[in-house]
């Protein structure tokens, strides 16, 4: 009798495990999407659409190979060049003799890669990044309110107002921190956006949540560039804006 339950508690545990590492499997294999695929083992030697780097600009990759050509590629491009496939050696010999490494990538990761790359590559269907110098009206008295804590921001966070003044505008507002009524002139739209964002309070055991969203930050920034005498000869995003938003 002992024996049987030891046996059958095995065999229970054996089953259990075998659940879990199925779930986990399913799990990790559902949460590596094509974009992150792409980051993760691409973008280090390619773009798609933005030029040569240490690889070929992806762009139109479908379009130029087969896809069984490319997945052989992808596997090992040291086994086409070293079977002298003449577009291996012609690749290899562009781009300096610097070999691409082989991806242990399984045929359907390579085929949802190469189903991204035909359907427009990873910022295929982005959101318009819109600067600050195209705001409307009510962005601004959005970002207005926002500001001084009219209206609350989606997030839950702190009204910029409770810590920071803007000595052009009024002289209410905290003063934990910097005055920034020159606030978008010294940083613009890209860097500004990727610093609204942050949290205030510095919590390593808080979640990393955006504390505006897109619609706050596009209003934050149209306020604070009406306050700071920036025109449009001035505006610029800066280099690395993360991409874009929507309006």
């Amino acid at each position: 009798m002992k024996v049987h339950k030891r046996a059958s508690t095995v065999v229970c545990l054996a089953a259990l495990c075998a659940s879990i590492a199925a779930g986990l499997s399913v799990s990790a294999s559902a949460a590596t999407s094509p974009t992150a695929l792409f980051r993760a083992r691409c973008s280090g030697c390619h773009t798609f659409g933005k030029g040569n780097v240490i690889g070929p600009d992806l762009k139109g990759v479908t379009n130029r190979r087969s896809r069984p050509w490319l997945t052989a590629w992808i596997k090992s491009s040291a086994a086409l060049i070293r079977r002298g496939d003449p577009a291996a050696k012609a690749l290899f010999l562009t781009f300096k003799q610097q070999r691409m490494p082989d991806q242990d990538l399984s045929d359907a990761q390579i085929e949802t890669l190469l189903d991204l790359f035909e359907a427009g590559g990873p910022d295929a269907g982005q959101p318009r990044f819109t600067p600050a110098a195209d705001a409307r009206p009510d962005d601004v008295d959005l970002g207005r309110s926002l500001f001084f804590g009219g209206r609350r921001l989606a997030s839950g966070g702190v009204a910029c107002v409770f810590c920071h003044t803007v000595s052009t505008d009024t002289s209410l507002g905290g003063s934990f921190a910097p005055d920034l009524a020159a606030v978008f002139t010294r940083y613009f739209d890209g860097e500004l956006d990727r610093r609204l964002r942050r949290s205030c309070v510095l919590d390593p055991a808080a979640p990393r949540l955006s504390r505006v969203d897109d619609r706050e930050s596009l209003a934050l920034r149209a306020f604070l560039r009406s306050i700071g005498g920036a025109g449009r000869t001035e505006d610029r995003v800066s280099v690395g804006a993360r991409e874009p938003q929507r309006r």
